[in-house]
């Protein structure tokens, strides 16, 4: 005689077992598989007797997987993240009890909170457990930890409107706000407590400098070689601008940190605008010409001392070397931009953008620097 499971037993079990391992379609998170096992199989361990009784396999092993859906760019936990991060962890370490989350920027995480009208079909309905502002604040804790553990630098967390309740439990956590916009909040917080946070303020553009600095004395040309992501064997020293931070301080402020090198500010050589970039935000990026300080009345100037944790070389590298790299023809090697910045530079400065702090018109308004081409005389 056949075992039949009562439809109203499988939908209970089917209900309890979801909310602790089903993850929404929606989402691209974790699916557990499992099967229905005949009577025959009494006898196998891994199989428990319902009310009915009869026999359901529970999973032996959770099988990780992602969606081919349009959204699977927004998948929280792909298979090879998923299993790497099992094995990385404690054995004994519950993955019930963490947040799903994906892999973000800079080497942090991100947790996406959905909206009370993404998870309102039937299906999807386990998911708010997941996000229960009765247990949010715990889940969290354990997610965090499992991105330190990971060695990863920050955990984000987007959260709706709808779920705005959740920002509260996320502040007793350390998180803080970095921008709104639309019905989201995104809140960060950085895990490394002896490094300043280096994530940066949330705008719709962001400024970045570069320096070439040359030694006229040796005709040489100030470099440096990043720890990561080198796409060329020298780059120009530079970095993001601060909030507040004029051009010019910000450019000698990056090529003492990466270089150890005082500078003074000449003149702006280019802008190259790019689309795109970090948050989708877009880059100005703004490569100047600066003149090294000399240690004294002989013009020596000093040698570069690469920025520990982010430097991984600085020298002065002979300007024609640099400029035979940039020119090259050969597509691992040369440098288009460079190497329009370099017939700039060979003009001696004749086409620099040049500064001048002006007024504003502006009541209340400090003066700002305008940057523009050489006038050729005052009458002009």
């Amino acid at each position: 005689m056949k075992s039949i499971i009562r439809p109203s037993t499988l939908l209970m079990f089917l209900s309890t077992f979801s909310r602790r391992c089903l993850r929404t379609r929606r989402n691209n998170n974790l699916a557990v598989a499992f099967q229905l096992v005949p009577p025959t199989s009494r006898n196998n361990v891994d199989c428990n007797l319902n009310r009915a009784g009869h026999h359901i396999r529970y999973p032996m092993q959770k099988q990780f997987f992602s969606s081919s859906s349009s959204s699977s760019s927004s998948s929280f936990k792909s298979t090879t993240e998923s299993q790497t991060t099992k094995n990385n962890l404690d054995d004994d370490y519950d993955w019930d009890k963490i947040l799903p989350f994906q892999k973000n920027n800079h080497n942090s995480i991100k947790i996406i909170v959905p909206s009370d009208d993404d998870d309102g079909d039937a299906e999807q309905s386990s998911e708010r457990d997941l996000y229960d502002v009765e247990t949010f604040h715990s889940k969290l804790e354990a997610t965090i930890v499992t991105a330190e553990q990971l060695g990863k630098t920050a955990v984000w967390i987007t959260i709706p409107m709808s779920k705005a309740r959740l920002i509260e439990e996320a502040s007793k956590s350390g998180f803080v706000f970095h921008h709104a916009e639309g019905d989201t909040a995104t809140l960060n917080k950085w895990l490394l407590e002896d490094v300043e946070s280096r994530i940066p303020t949330y705008a719709t553009h962001q400024v970045g400098v570069g320096a070439v600095v040359i030694n006229e004395a040796k005709n040489e040309i100030l470099c440096v070689r990043e720890k990561r992501n080198n796409y060329r064997p020298w780059k120009m020293p530079g970095g993001l601008a601060e909030l507040g931070e004029d051009l010019d301080t910000a450019v000698i402020r990056e090529v003492y940190e990466e270089t150890g090198i005082k500078c003074r500010f000449l003149s702006v050589l280019a802008v190259r605008h790019t689309h795109g970039m970090q948050f989708g935000r877009s880059d100005l990026y703004f490569v100047c010409r600066l003149e090294p300080i000399p240690l004294n009345d002989e013009g020596e100037v000093p040698k570069p001392i690469p920025q520990p944790g982010e430097i991984e070389a600085a020298a002065w590298v002979p300007l024609n070397d640099y400029r035979d790299l940039v020119f090259s023809e050969d597509s691992k090697v040369g440098h288009p931009m460079m190497k329009q910045i370099m017939k700039v530079v060979e003009q001696s400065g004749k086409s620099d953008i040049h500064k001048t702090i002006v007024s504003s018109v502006v009541p209340g308004r400090r003066p700002t620097p305008v940057y523009h081409a050489s006038i050729k005389s005052e009458s002009s």
